[in-house]
């Protein structure tokens, strides 16, 4: 389920009041930037401590945010967080406004002995916008620049006096009276629109919510009674949860998610922290993966590229038989071919419906040319042998590249996407400099499961995973399980040298077959052997290994689902 969420004019006002004490006279400490659209500062308050505050103008989690979440930072400062530092680090926040009514947040900011620097957060959705102004509100510069071009009612562009947006003409909720809301809901046009365009303090999931009401009278009293409790400031902020996974937040109770697992804060500011965190790392998480895998698809295509090539020169060189009977019947006739002679047409001893053209060098004798011939042959069979070989290894580096594919699409969280990163660093398929720094976390753990049978199997998910599993935490006796000939996990039962079941066997390998790229068949071959008789080619690619003594079992992806359920 897509993930809804709106920063509206409610939430900004309540987010302000909860945290002015906070954010007045802290300190700017340090200034980050992630992507294209979020600063983070640094904050240092006396009375609260360090914190992190994120100004966001990202189209659709465009926020202001309280923070003490880590998260992985570009190495390379991009020109307008370098600005910033220039003109905010070691300054501090002496004033911090909202303008009323309108979703725009100005701090101004002292650093001793230059002019005080205001910086102004315009949270408008794809329109959202960061500006620095001097003292005398001109544009220093800003995170996206406005020319004329774009926009003919203001631009936003270093050098010129900053201008506000064009107030709102819309009505606040806390002065409609039932006669106002009855004009709003009696209009012809699209009441969604109407509610969005012309009463303050709504949003589109408010809205929704309000014209599930197919009554009017129903949806007045529900806007009346959002009404109230905006006056007597009974609000609790709510996020609700499908799957386990944060999909919407509201300060108000919402009938359409009233079946859903929910959570309840105290504050907005936590709730924001909450949603938003979870958001903006899954957006960021997903950017990695996506450039990751897009390289990692870029060489498996230059690599299948290289493997047609070879295809097509091995099998030019497979002509090279031909000119092995070419010399042999120039032996066979010697006698009968004068020198000189350029060009002779004889049959094929080897298939006498076959007439073989051969061209002769003029000036050498018959054995002469037959001794050329086989010359050429040897060089053109020993050419096709080292095709052959760069060939096997280049079908080595497609396996391989495919298990870091299939690892990319299957990683979680960040330390995962790390280790295969390291892991593409190290294989020369990334030679930039690294662009992010990540937060510091442990190393991900393996998977872990219990057989029914009470017997412990483990799951690596990437290549580093798969053989520090087999070659460092499993014993020569525990059994090694993979799916035949396709990327995917290496499983390992824990045998504690006793008889496995065949049960455990095939829920193991009902495992390897779900962590493979087989994932979505009906049917996968899963190979199993003891650990002791699996080995690893030296110079071989991270995660190949060899293997023998196997049995074949076929398992069903689908029957691995109850031991995923585990909590491990």
């Amino acid at each position: 389920m897509r993930l809804k969420l709106s920063f509206d004019l409610l939430t900004l006002e309540l987010f302000y009041e909860e945290t002015k004490d906070l954010i007045l006279n802290s300190i700017v400490e340090k200034i980050y930037q992630i992507g294209n659209t979020d600063i983070f500062l640094e904050l240092f308050s006396p009375n609260h401590g360090r914190f992190k505050l994120i100004l966001s103008v990202h189209p659709q989690l465009y926020r202001i945010q309280i923070t003490k979440k880590e998260f992985p930072y570009p190495v390379r400062p991009p020109s307008f967080l370098m600005l910033l530092r220039k003109h905010l680090e070691g300054g501090r926040i002496i004033n911090y406004s909202l303008v009323p009514q309108e979703r725009i947040v100005e701090f101004k900011i002292k650093r001793f002995p230059e002019e005080d620097k205001k910086l102004i957060l315009e949270l408008m959705g794809k329109y959202s916008n960061l500006i620095l102004l001097n003292e005398n509100h001109i544009i220093i510069d800003a995170i996206k620049h406005i020319s004329s071009e774009v926009s003919r009612f203001r631009e936003i562009l270093p050098g010129i006096s900053y201008i506000y947006p064009p107030k709102t003409q819309k009505i606040s909720i806390l002065d409609l009276n039932e006669e106002r809301l009855d004009e709003i809901l009696n209009k012809e046009t699209s009441l969604k629109d109407v509610l969005l365009k012309e009463v303050a303090y709504m949003n589109p999931q408010l809205v929704n919510d309000i014209l599930g009401e197919k009554d009017k009278e129903k949806i007045k009293k529900r806007i009346l009674e959002i009404r109230e409790k905006i006056i007597k400031k009974e609000l609790t902020p709510i996020v609700y949860f499908h799957e386990d996974e944060p999909i919407t937040f509201s300060l108000f109770p919402l009938k359409e998610y009233e079946t859903f697992e929910k959570k309840e804060f105290d504050k907005i500011y936590k709730a924001i922290d909450f949603v938003y965190s979870y958001a903006f790392d899954k957006t960021l998480f997903e950017q990695r993966q996506r450039r990751l895998l897009e390289l990692v698809k870029e060489n498996i295509r230059k690599v299948a590229d290289k493997i047609k090539e070879f295809d097509e020169q091995i099998k030019e060189g497979e002509d090279a038989e031909k000119l092995k009977i070419k010399g042999e019947i120039l032996l066979f006739h010697k006698d009968e071919i004068k020198k000189g002679v350029g060009k002779i047409i004889l049959p094929n001893p080897y298939n006498f419906e076959e007439i073989v053209e051969i061209e002769l060098d003029p000036s050498l004798s018959a054995f002469e040319n037959a001794q050329k011939y086989f010359k050429r042959y040897k060089k053109l069979k020993r050419g096709i042998n080292i095709l052959k070989e760069q060939r096997q290894k280049l079908e080595d580096e497609l396996y391989y590249l495919n298990s870091l594919e299939f690892s990319i699409e299957n990683a979680k969280t960040f330390p995962e996407l790390r280790e295969i990163e390291e892991e593409l660093e190290k294989g020369g398929y990334i030679r930039e400099p690294k662009e992010i720094i990540y937060k510091r976390e442990k190393s991900p753990e393996l998977l872990k499961f219990l057989s029914s049978d009470g017997f412990e199997i483990y799951v690596g998910k990437n290549n580093k995973q798969n053989e520090t599993l087999t070659f460092q935490i499993a014993k020569p006796e525990d059994l090694w399980l993979h799916a035949r000939g396709i990327p995917g996990a290496h499983v390992i039962i824990k045998t504690n040298n006793e008889e496995v079941p065949e049960n455990t066997i095939y829920e193991a390998s009902s495992l390897a077959a779900y962590f493979s790229k087989g994932r979505y068949s009906i049917y996968v071959p899963v190979d199993y052997t003891k650990r002791k008789y699996v080995n690893k080619p030296k110079g071989s690619k991270p995660g190949f290994v060899i293997y023998k003594n196997e049995k074949t079992i076929f398992a069903k992806p689908e029957d691995a689902l109850p031991l995923l359920s585990q909590k491990s």
